[in-house]
């Protein structure tokens, strides 16, 4: 829902900051005073054309700034999300800056966003009827999410199975490779599957062998250190007067002694087992001294070997665990492209059998969906025709744009009327009339005011050709879509206005040597009195007060 706007420097506009609230608010005023500025402004911040005409005279920059509570709004929430904007509360900034060089500048709580992304967000925030262009009815794409919505307990489920089947079918295809893959293609990656699994196998690796290369390595480029410390430490153990001779003869001091105490035969045990421990660990050194003799050819092989390994690493992965990964892919995918043909067959097989199901669901898909279309278009009707469109005539126009598989099943559909007798139905974005437009707006915006999801409802002289009865008629209409959606309507009729639960009065005033349009919201006395002007009558006499009052008594009478 919209809860605040921020206006400046747009037209005769310095600078505006209006609450709105939930239910129905209407804007009326003077032919002239700036209505339709704020109508301009409003989609400025949803992403329409940024004209430099749209600023004040004499400032360099105007701005405007839409607050959203998106707290009822998931969609938008998960789009954010998508979008990687920060949204810690339930309320959304969506900002617009041009400038008189022509820039433009779009922000989405405070983070700078491409163009294209403030409108994907704001078409899930507000629909703009009338004279403008964000009319989300008027793209034929949505029609078919409308027909979903108005049956969705029957529809969705449908959908869901459809999306299911055809994400079955694309898994068999992609097995079956066929799916954008030519037979020279194919061919083509078998060659390289066979080159690339050959180069690995050659190979030969083995997961742990780099980290034992690199170990030996180590080893060999410090071998005279290594040499080094190991015959110092043979020396240590079996020198002249080397620790295993020392202890041995400590062992064998004790052992004459031993016969005299338990203490010196406990004493002589243990230094029993320190010898055979030190000789023990002296022949393991001799053994690693041995071996730890300088051996450039062995060197010259691990090297050697490393580069093979760094080289597949290069190709094919990070490490050789990646590689040998990369090579178990290769052959399942080689096994598949090269199968034999009674597992083709197989897999064509399901393929087909899948593909029939696909069909089957989609024709009951469509069925309901012609159902649903059929219903709305009937309801619809009725609106119009008590909208004063006597005899329009509404229809779904179904069409199966190729024979292909779709994850939303195999339907295209537009809305088309005829809003005359005897003309043929057209599309909904070839309708001319303003006022018309709107009305047709209105009615399918009643049917459907639950399905698109959209909180907020803006119509423009939606009043633009009608009066009397059927004005009293589009307001009831307008009074019953806000009952779940915030609707603002800039209006010139009495009938339409007496509905509103808001009524704001823009007007134009002189100040400083400029005129500067301001908005005010009507307490219940200025608002009867501005419903007896826009009646045509003198707003200080009390016959035009009495009457603009019983206008308002009766609507709520009406809404009730």
């Amino acid at each position: 829902m919209l809860e605040r706007l921020i206006i400046e420097n747009i037209a005769l506009i310095e600078r505006m900051d209006v609450e709105l609230g939930s239910g129905f608010t209407v804007l009326t005023g003077e032919t002239g005073a700036g209505k339709s500025i704020i109508i301009d402004a409003v989609n400025l911040a949803l992403g329409s054309r940024a004209s430099r005409e749209l600023i004040s005279y004499g400032k360099q920059k105007a701005r405007v700034e839409a607050f959203f509570n998106i707290g009822d709004t998931p969609a938008v929430v998960t789009l954010l999300d998508e979008l990687e904007i920060p949204h810690d509360d339930e309320m959304l900034s969506l900002v617009r800056e041009i400038t008189v060089q022509g820039r433009s500048t779009c922000r989405v709580n405070g983070v700078v966003v491409q163009l294209s992304a403030l409108k994907v967000i704001s078409s899930l925030l507000v629909d703009v009827h009338g004279q403008h262009e964000h009319q989300s009815l008027l793209d034929e794409k949505n029609h078919i999410g409308v027909i979903d919505s108005h049956m969705a307990d029957e529809i969705r489920p449908l959908v869901e199975k459809v999306g299911r089947i055809y994400e079955e079918h694309a898994g068999v295809c992609s097995e079956l490779n066929s799916g954008h893959m030519s037979e020279a293609e194919r061919e083509r990656r078998i060659d390289i599957l066979n080159y690339q699994i050959k180069e690995i196998s050659k190979a030969e690796l083995s997961p742990d062998e780099e980290d034992e290369i690199l170990d030996e390595l180590k080893v060999l480029a410090n071998s005279e250190r290594i040499s080094d410390a190991l015959n110092g430490s043979m020396e240590l153990f079996n020198g002249d007067h080397g620790a295993v001779g020392i202890v041995r003869d400590a062992a064998d001091a004790l052992n004459d002694i031993s016969k005299f105490s338990t203490r010196y035969s406990e004493v002589a045990e243990r230094l029993d087992n320190l010898y055979y421990e030190l000789e023990d660990i002296s022949y393991a050194v001799r053994d690693l001294s041995l071996s730890a003799e300088y051996d450039p050819h062995r060197l010259n092989l691990l090297e050697s070997r490393l580069d093979v390994i760094n080289t597949l690493k290069h190709k094919y992965g990070r490490t050789v665990a990646e590689v040998l990964t990369f090579k178990a892919e290769a052959e399942a995918e080689l096994a598949r492209l090269t199968g034999s043909a009674e597992i083709r067959a197989e897999l064509i097989k399901r393929r087909d059998a899948i593909a029939s199901a696909y069909f089957d669901a989609a024709s009951r898909l469509t069925s309901a969906r012609k159902r649903s279309a059929q219903m709305l278009c009937e309801l619809a009707e009725a609106q119009l025709k008590m909208l004063g469109m006597k005899n329009a005539r509404l229809e779904a126009e179904f069409s199966v744009p190729d024979g292909d598989l779709h994850p939303n099943g195999v339907d295209d559909a537009a809305f088309m009327l005829s809003a005359n007798a005897g003309e043929p139905p057209k599309p909904l974005s070839k309708v001319a009339s303003g006022g018309e437009l709107s009305r047709i707006m209105l009615a399918l915006k009643t049917v459907i005011s639950d399905a698109d999801g959209i909180p907020t409802l803006i119509f423009d002289e939606v009043d633009t050709g009608i009066s009397g009865s059927t004005a009293n008629t589009v307001g009831q209409r307008m009074a019953l879509i806000a009952k779940r959606h915030q609707v603002l309507c800039v209006t010139h009729l009495p009938q339409i206005a007496a509905f509103a639960d808001r009524h704001f009065l823009v007007n134009k005033r002189e100040a400083d040597g400029r005129t500067v349009t301001t908005l005010k919201l009507l307490d219940d006395g200025e608002r009867a009195a501005e419903l007896a002007r826009i009646i045509g009558s003198d707003a200080s006499s009390g016959a035009a007060i009495a009457h603009a009052q019983e206008l308002i008594n009766r609507a709520k009478s009406d809404r009730c």
